[in-house]
């Protein structure tokens, strides 16, 4: 059934096992009952192991040409290494929410950058053109990106509520 190196090594493995249990019996050594269960199951895993091995040995694909399998393009590929730019906003709305302070600092400067990009597609520029800025963003959009907006006195005052984050968000998208 195995070959004759296989074959070799699994017997090899079990009169190694072997000795030990026999080693066991000889020194009458304590819970002999469990040595004796634990012998059973590794014979157990060694013929199971030989029977696998010998059954995948031989095994090939059909358009191989009798080369064996090639297991390592059977992996299943790494995921996708994760925009570090996506992260980064991730973190910045997470934070946002939690103080002033990481939205002003954090996700604050995002926004003003969506939001300049936006108006510079219409023609206006968010720091030179503050009156056609803010009739084009609404006063809550406004209120959050304009040049002039002070850092919170208070930095562990209550972030950004997410709500208003994203009607901020769907105001600069359709734009």
């Amino acid at each position: 059934m195995l070959g004759d190196a296989g074959f070799r090594r699994a017997l090899g493995r079990a009169a190694f096992v072997t000795g030990i249990l026999l080693a066991l019996l000889v020194f009458r050594a304590p819970y002999f009952d469990l040595a004796l269960r634990l012998w059973l199951v590794a014979l157990a895993a060694i013929f199971v192991w030989a029977l696998s091995a010998r059954s995948l040995t031989g095994w090939t694909r059909a358009d191989s040409e009798g080369r064996p399998l090639n297991w390592r393009r059977w992996r299943r590929p790494p995921p996708p290494e994760r925009t570090r730019g996506l992260e980064e906003l991730e973190h910045a709305v997470e934070f946002s929410q939690t103080t002033a302070f990481d939205f002003h600092f954090r996700l604050r400067p995002h926004l003003v950058r969506v939001a300049a990009y936006r108006l510079a597609l219409r023609g206006v520029q968010l720091e030179a053109q503050p009156d056609r800025a803010s009739q084009i963003l609404g006063e809550e959009a406004w209120d959050l990106v304009r040049p002039d907006r002070r850092p919170p006195e208070r930095h562990n005052a209550p972030g950004l509520e997410l709500a208003r984050l994203r009607r901020v968000v769907e105001t600069l998208d359709a734009l």
